[in-house]
């Protein structure tokens, strides 16, 4: 049976998955805390370690390839991690070469937002969509943009790095992130909070809250209105963490995008939370490996 590893590298953990050809998830492996290693070396061994053993355990897979989801920014040939500040024992790291140590096989990568669309395009909420937009809402914001099939990364590997752009006094990042929802209510209700205490006060009803979720959508609707102008996407899925209070900002959001669409996309443009979770970036890592 031929399978596909998916590796998911974030700041803290790395997640594993084994998938098939219809990007449906056989087997998801415990995550792996990055603080446990000293050097890149020694995490890309464990991880390949534990891919061995998964395949060990299950001889009817054959492994086509390995793919990897890792923080950005990556090199144009996306074969090496640059100066990433969350996961220092991979900042210029060549992690493609490292990884291909370990398996006779194709070894892939490209940046976490942009695995995380693919996976949601191809089993998740972008599923039999054609042009998937995506975005991540944490402590960054991130974006990312699936064309049939194909993550659009442009000529030197940065095409969507939207959240960067410039906006007000900042970047859309400085408005649209966890950071900023906290801001947000700070500047509201005169008090510091976190923001898992703003997202359970806006459950319970909390006016300052609301508020502070609102202004977020606002913020994020208003990058948006130029994605969907300069790319026309015909649904957009949100990610991340902040995705929990999906419901507390999608109004807010869509007020500010509605207002700027063309007749010919009113009523059609697909706003929706992601389906797949923790699991959509391992998919999407493991479907830049091609089907036979």
């Amino acid at each position: 049976m031929r399978v596909r590893a998916g590796i998911d590298i974030g700041g803290t953990k790395v997640r594993i998955g084994i998938i098939d050809d219809d990007a449906v998830i056989l087997q998801l492996a415990d995550k792996i805390a990055v603080s446990g290693f000293s050097n890149g070396g020694e995490m890309v061994a464990a991880v390949s370690k534990q891919i061995r053993s998964i395949l060990s355990q299950n001889p009817e897979f054959e492994l086509a390839g390995v793919g990897i989801g890792a923080p950005g920014p990556l090199n144009a040939d996306f074969t090496e991690v640059l100066d990433t500040p969350n996961t220092p024992i991979i900042q210029n790291f060549p992690l493609v070469a490292e990884f291909k140590k370990h398996f006779d096989c194709p070894v892939l990568m490209n940046n976490d937002a942009n695995v995380f669309v693919l996976g949601e395009a191809n089993g998740g909420a972008g599923k039999g969509e054609s042009f998937v937009y995506g975005i991540t809402l944490g402590t960054g914001y991130g974006h990312g943009f699936v064309w049939d099939g194909k993550i659009l990364s442009g000529a030197h590997g940065t095409a969507t790095e939207y959240g960067l752009a410039p906006y007000n006094d900042g970047t859309f990042e400085t408005y649209a992130s966890g950071p900023a929802l906290e801001r947000n209510y700070q500047n509201i209700a005169g008090q510091e909070k976190p923001g898992i205490e703003i997202f359970e006060l806006a459950q319970a009803g909390d006016p300052h809250a609301l508020s502070a979720w609102s202004l977020l959508g606002r913020s994020v609707g208003h990058s948006l209105v130029y994605v969907n102008h300069l790319l026309d996407p015909g649904i957009i899925v949100v990610g991340g963490s902040l995705a929990a209070g999906f419901d507390f900002f999608i109004q807010s959001l869509r007020e500010v995008v509605d207002a700027h669409l063309f007749p010919n996309q009113q009523g059609n443009l697909k706003i929706v939370p992601a389906e797949l979770g923790d699991a959509a970036p391992v998919i999407g890592a493991a479907s830049l490996i091609p089907i036979r």
